[in-house]
């Protein structure tokens, strides 16, 4: 084998060809997961009367956070359309994604289908504190939206002029401009990050009647800002 040989099968191992999706699988199989979660977030909702004040807020918190999740899943412009190969960084995102799906699988499951859950007053912090985990994704996330868009090829494998890793995608075929770098939306997630991270820090000392609607407020909040900058972003390239 020669030296160049050996050089493209390195390349072919480190940094696997970019391809654009056409049937948007790992989009699919997310949808489906996604399914089963709100599934067993609606049968805990549908015994809504039956609940304690503190379980009902838990749900609330739940619905506002995997519901605004899927959803901004869904309209996510930054969402990548290319293969998940291992390990390329689509691959990287996509494990994000599932372990965003267990955290919510755990905040759907945390209470029992019905009645009182016994540990409620617990529920307060432990619901922060999976939401300042799942924060913390989103900011990973965005941030390997991020490389992709900065991501170049190596002179080696530059054959038809696209200098960019994972470029702009057009009618499901790579252009040669670069993605979008949606740097404000990295920025949005920082700073609400910093606000959950204070709100976890006094959950010890804030009353739960507070603590709670200060959460989900600040969940629709998130999704609010984030929905303006989605809309805002489709205008401007429209």
């Amino acid at each position: 084998m020669t030296f160049s040989a050996l050089g493209r099968y390195r390349l072919l191992i480190t940094h696997p060809k970019p391809e654009v999706g056409q049937v948007d699988t790992s989009l699919r199989y997310t949808d489906i997961l996604f399914g089963f979660v709100i599934r067993e977030l609606f049968s805990r909702l549908q015994n809504w009367m039956q609940l304690d004040s503190v379980v009902r807020w838990h749900l609330t918190i739940g619905t506002i956070l995997i519901l605004g999740s899927w959803i901004g899943y869904r309209r996510s412009q930054n969402r990548s359309a290319y293969e998940v190969k291992f390990f390329n960084l689509p691959f990287f995102r996509f494990a994000l994604d599932q372990l965003m799906l267990i955290l919510y699988y755990r905040v759907a499951t945390l209470t029992p289908t019905e009645g009182r859950h016994p540990a409620g007053d617990v529920l307060p912090e432990t619901d922060t504190f999976l939401v300042v985990t799942v924060f913390i994704l989103y900011l990973l996330w965005d941030g390997l939206g991020l490389c992709m868009a900065y991501s170049k090829r190596l002179p080696a494998e530059i054959r038809d002029g696209v200098v960019w890793r994972y470029p702009k995608i057009e009618e499901k075929k790579m252009t040669a401009e670069p993605h979008a770098r949606d740097w404000t939306g990295f920025f949005i997630t920082s700073g609400f990050l910093i606000a959950f991270v204070i709100t976890y820090l006094a959950a010890g000392i804030a009353r739960h009647d507070f603590l709670l609607p200060a959460l989900a407020s600040l969940l629709l909040l998130y999704r609010w800002v984030k929905e303006i900058r989605t809309s805002w972003k489709s205008q401007s390239i429209s």
